[in-house]
C-alpha cells in the first residue's frame, strides 16, 4: 500500500500567501497524512539520502525547476507517499486513492492527433509530474530520477533548456512508453488534474480530488504557455464523470 505521506517543496519556508492557503487545504482535508515540507536545503538532503552517488549531478543542474523535478522523484522513491506541487489545490481527501500498491499517476492532458505527432507520443495523452504517488523504492521513480540526469548531461552547453523534455511531464510520458513498468494506475485527468473551468459542485465534482492552479510555477515567471498551447495541452475538457478511478496497465513493449 502507498504510505500515508504527503511531500511538498518550495525554495524556502516563506510561502506566497496563495500557496499557503493551498497547503493548509491539503492538511485540513487529509489530517491522516504525514505532511512533510522541504526547502532547497531539505531537497538536497533527500537526494543525498536516496541517491548519494548522484548528488554531484543534482548539484550541477542549472535551473531550480530541474532540481525541483528531480527532488520529487527522489523523495517518493525514498519514502513513498504522494507528491503534490505547492500550487496544487486539494478538493477532497485523497486517502482512498492511496489504497493500492505500486504507482499512481494521472493523465495531465488529452492531446490532438497533431499535437501527439509533434511530441512523438505513443498515445494521445500526457502524464502529469506535478502530482503522483508510489510505494517506496518504486522502479519508475528511480528511472525518472536517473533519466532526468541523463538527459541534462546530454544537453548541449549554452543551448536553451526545455524543462518539460528533460525532467518534466514530457520526459515522464516518453519514459512510460519506452520502458516497462508493471502495476501502474493511471487515473483519468479529472481526478487529480481537474480543469479550472469545472465548478466544485456536485455532481461535476464527484471524482474531482485535486487540480493545478499553476500560479506559482516556473512557467509563470517565464511568461507562461501561450493561450493556444494551453487550449491544446491542458484545456481539452475531460469527461467529469469517468467510468472508474483509473486503469491498471503495464507500459513498454
Amino acid at each position: 500500500m502507498i504510505p500515508r505521506i504527503l511531500s511538498q517543496t518550495w525554495k524556502s519556508a516563506n510561502l506566497p500567501p496563495a500557496a499557503e492557503v493551498l497547503r493548509q487545504g491539503w492538511r485540513a482535508r487529509n489530517p491522516e497524512l504525514d505532511y512533510r515540507f522541504y526547502d532547497d536545503d531539505g531537497c538536497r538532503q533527500v537526494v543525498a539520502d536516496a541517491f548519494p552517488d548522484r548528488l554531484a549531478e543534482y548539484d550541477a543542474l542549472t535551473l531550480p525547476i530541474l532540481k525541483a523535478d528531480v527532488f520529487r522523484y527522489a523523495v517518493v522513491y525514498r519514502d513513498g507517499g504522494i507528491y503534490a506541487d505547492i500550487d496544487m489545490e486539494c478538493l477532497k481527501p485523497v486517502g482512498r486513492l492511496l489504497e493500492r500498491t505500486g504507482c499512481l499517476l494521472s493523465v495531465e492532458a488529452k492531446l490532438t492527433a497533431r499535437r501527439q505527432a509533434e511530441l512523438g507520443y505513443r498515445e494521445p495523452l500526457q502524464v502529469a509530474n506535478c502530482i503522483f504517488a508510489a510505494e517506496p523504492g518504486h522502479p519508475l521513480m528511480r528511472r525518472a530520477f536517473e533519466r532526468s540526469l541523463e538527459l541534462f548531461a546530454r544537453h548541449p552547453a549554452g543551448q536553451p533548456i526545455s524543462v518539460e523534455d528533460i525532467s518534466g511531464p514530457r520526459m515522464l510520458t516518453r519514459l512510460l512508453a519506452a520502458e516497462r513498468f508493471d502495476g501502474l494506475t493511471i487515473l483519468p485527468q479529472v481526478v487529480l488534474m481537474a480543469p479550472l473551468d469545472y465548478p466544485n459542485i456536485w455532481p461535476i465534482n464527484a471524482y474531482m480530488h485535486a487540480r493545478h492552479r499553476t500560479f506559482g510555477t516556473w512557467k509563470a515567471r517565464e511568461g507562461g504557455p501561450s493561450f493556444a498551447r494551453r487550449m491544446i495541452e491542458r484545456n481539452r475538457l475531460p469527461n467529469p464523470l469517468p467510468p472508474g478511478l483509473g486503469r491498471l496497465l503495464s507500459t513498454g513493449s
